[in-house]
């Protein structure tokens, strides 16, 4: 028989039991609100819980992050980190970067997270001269920004991932951001959803990659990288 939607209330019931959303992070919501920064754009503590279950289920050191808004990922990636761990957080805009430096610090994670001013798809070089250079691939990739160019990030991972390293995606199956139009709508006129289908397209079926997309809030791909990096 089919199965029927969860329940708001058992939804809510998991989320307050695993992920309730401590003074920290109530903290940068508040500071997201008064930069006037767009709401609901930050991902929710279920979402970080699982973020955080999966790096430290892999053992994450090293995490890059498009998108870093207030810093709520950055803060819980920071968090599942070793103490020597790093994440190095991609923001456009200057004035959010500034925020989320500051929010961060008082939050306790400053020293474990760089926030890096500019469009996630123009650092690409760099990061992966970094990773050339330092022969340290990332552990984790977060894509939350430039979704346009989802399928790009895509194959620049298998550039920079380590074998057994994490890629996930936010917003693969809707946005609220998309105007009322649907990923599966094939009229849509937002670049944003034909290039995500093409990412989950090419996630699902790709060679280097075990992967899923998790149905939880916006929906988020999750894949596990079995090649090998092509830099070091």
């Amino acid at each position: 028989m089919p199965i029927e939607p969860m329940p708001v209330e058992l939804l809510e019931y998991a989320s307050d039991l695993f992920a309730p959303e401590d003074a920290a992070l109530k903290a940068l919501t508040r500071a997201a609100q008064e930069a006037g920064m767009p709401a609901g754009w930050e991902i929710t503590p279920d979402v970080g819980r699982l973020f955080q279950v999966l790096c430290r289920a892999v053992g994450a050191r090293k995490v890059v992050e498009f998108g870093t808004l207030a810093g709520h990922s950055a803060l819980w990636f920071a968090r599942a980190l070793p103490e020597e761990g790093k994440v190095y957080s991609i923001e456009i805009n200057p004035e959010y970067a500034a925020v989320a430096r500051r929010e961060l610090a008082k939050a306790g994670v400053g020293e474990k997270v760089e926030v890096r001013v500019g469009a996630g798809r123009d650092m690409l070089p760099a990061l992966e001269r970094e990773v050339r250079e330092s022969r340290t691939p990332f552990d984790a990739i977060f894509l939350d920004a430039d979704k346009a160019h989802y399928p790009e990030f895509l194959a620049w991972s298998v550039r920079v991932l380590r074998p057994g390293g994490l890629l996930l995606a936010d917003n693969v199956l809707r946005s609220g951001s998309w105007g009322g139009q649907t990923l599966l709508d094939p009229t849509a006129t937002d670049p944003r959803i034909p290039a995500i289908r093409e990412f989950n397209r090419l996630l699902a079926t790709h060679p280097q990659f075990t992967a899923t997309l998790v149905p939880i809030r916006a929906g988020v791909a999750v894949g596990i990288f079995h090649g090998s990096s092509a830099l070091v």
